[in-house]
């Protein structure tokens, strides 16, 4: 099963930094076959504590190629 932190806005989906490079391009990749290209974009620590104050933070998962968002 994947799973990942998110915050949708009106403009795009908004996804905590990563820890690592390629950990982070596999997750990337993962996020846009279910968000679409170019819609999916990194918040460095600060911003991504900017955005969770101004709105809800989801989880998406993925498991058995169905995705499933929710409130965290």
């Amino acid at each position: 099963m994947r799973k990942c932190k998110f915050i949708r806005t009106d403009e795009c989906v908004w996804v905590p930094s990563p820890g690592s490079w390629l950990g982070g391009w596999a997750r990337h990749r993962w996020l846009e076959r279910h968000f679409g290209d170019g819609n999916v974009h990194l918040a460095g620590a600060e911003y991504w504590a900017e955005l969770v104050q101004q709105y809800p933070v989801k989880i998406l998962t993925e498991e058995n190629n169905i995705y499933t968002e929710k409130d965290s």
